[in-house]
């Protein structure tokens, strides 16, 4: 689904979470409205429950390269520039685990990047406190520790430093305690820390609602920037 702003050239793609769809925005009155409020495309792709990535698990789920034609035919197809300054990426739970883990494939391809209440430390051998830790879908990651390893964006954080980042954070949402092991290899790593915005509630879709305006209200300082915009 695309949601169009006449006269702008600027984009933020929007992935939905595991259990959703690309609905699932839309028939949400008061995301709904905050999308349309925004002034550049907003594109929500069908991710089904493929982790945005090609599973190494199941060579059918190239779910990674369906979302690279969905970037290419949104540049062909929308009146959009091809600038980073001017594109950013997001989603939340699972589709957040994808922005994140997309703009770390495609490295200064995006100057907006952001993730709502999306596992970034994921996924991971290491056992996490109790209801912090999620099950890594097998089927979709394999079983392997080493392929996990390769899949979770804390390892590639370094990749992001090009980009502005939000970080929407649950205050009781599982992922919790994967978010903050993310947000601490930016220091390690030395590169500027996201900003982060704390919700309070849970790993529930009534927090995405609420955190959906904050998303573009951040993309828009990025793309509307003396720098982005000549």
């Amino acid at each position: 689904a695309i949601l169009s702003a006449t006269g702008k050239t600027q984009e933020l793609f929007f992935l939905h979470g595991r259990g959703r769809h690309y609905r699932s925005l839309i028939d949400a009155l008061a995301a709904r409205e905050a999308l349309l409020n925004t002034s550049f495309f907003i594109v929500l792709p069908q991710g089904e429950d493929g982790w945005y990535f090609d599973s190494p698990a199941r060579p059918a789920g190239r779910y990674e390269r369906y979302l690279e034609e969905v970037v290419e035919r949104a540049e062909i197809n929308l009146p959009i520039s091809r600038a980073s300054a001017r594109m950013g990426i997001a989603g939340w739970s699972m589709g957040g685990y994808g922005a994140g883990r997309f703009a770390q494939t495609y490295p200064d391809r995006f100057g907006f990047v952001a993730s709502v209440i999306g596992p970034l430390d994921f996924p991971c051998a290491v056992t996490l406190p109790e209801r912090h830790d999620c099950k890594v879908p097998g089927a979709r990651f394999t079983e392997d520790p080493g392929v996990w390893a390769r899949l979770n964006p804390l390892h590639q954080v370094a990749t992001l430093r090009g980009s502005a980042l939000t970080l929407v954070l649950a205050s009781h949402g599982f992922e919790r305690t994967m978010n903050e092991n993310f947000l601490a290899t930016f220091t390690a790593a030395d590169i500027p820390p996201p900003c982060v915005r704390r919700l309070d509630g849970g790993h529930e879709f009534s927090l995405v609602e609420e955190a959906v305006p904050l998303d573009p209200a951040d993309a828009a300082t990025v793309f509307f920037s003396p720098v982005a915009t000549p």
